[in-house]
């Protein structure tokens, strides 16, 4: 019995959302990264979470910028998700072309089914992870738009 593996099998079964974290690097560029492990925490005040690994750079670039975006991506961003899953990437510039500008605050990526940004509310080191909850400022749908789903290490579209 493989417990890490058999763990890992069990919550490919979960169906979740497909959504990229971004914060702004402290030289204008700005950082990425694929998460499935986001959840609305608070209607009021309106406050999500999300669960990142604490070997990656983006927990440290959200505690130092105090804020960060959550685009929830569409159907067939199935590249943008893959790209922002890789590891050993840089901070580079508009979320390395997949970016809409925000402004001041972190980029979006475009062609998203929704968006937020957020301000921190909370850190918390929990096991391997980073757990940032945050409050959200903004919030932007495009409710024709479906939403891209990973289940069982495959990638759906929901309300195609």
């Amino acid at each position: 019995m493989n417990l890490e593996q058999d763990f890992k099998d069990a919550l490919a079964s979960w169906a979740s959302g497909v959504s990229i974290v971004a914060a702004n690097a402290p030289d204008g560029n700005s950082y990425g990264l694929t998460v499935s492990a986001f959840n609305s925490v608070s209607l009021d005040p309106p406050l999500v979470m999300v669960c990142l690994s604490g070997s990656n750079r983006l927990p440290a670039l959200i505690r130092d910028d105090g804020r960060f975006s959550v685009s929830i991506l569409a159907s067939g961003q199935d590249e943008v998700s893959n790209h922002f899953a890789r590891s050993g990437r840089d901070p580079g510039p508009g979320l390395d072309g997949f970016g809409a500008e925000q402004g001041d605050r972190p980029p979006v990526v475009a062609g998203a089914a929704s968006s937020l940004q957020c301000d921190v509310h909370d850190t918390i080191d929990e096991g391997d992870h980073t757990i940032v909850v945050g409050r959200v400022v903004e919030a932007h749908t495009d409710e024709v738009v479906p939403v891209l789903v990973y289940h069982r290490r495959g990638y759906h579209g929901v309300g195609d």
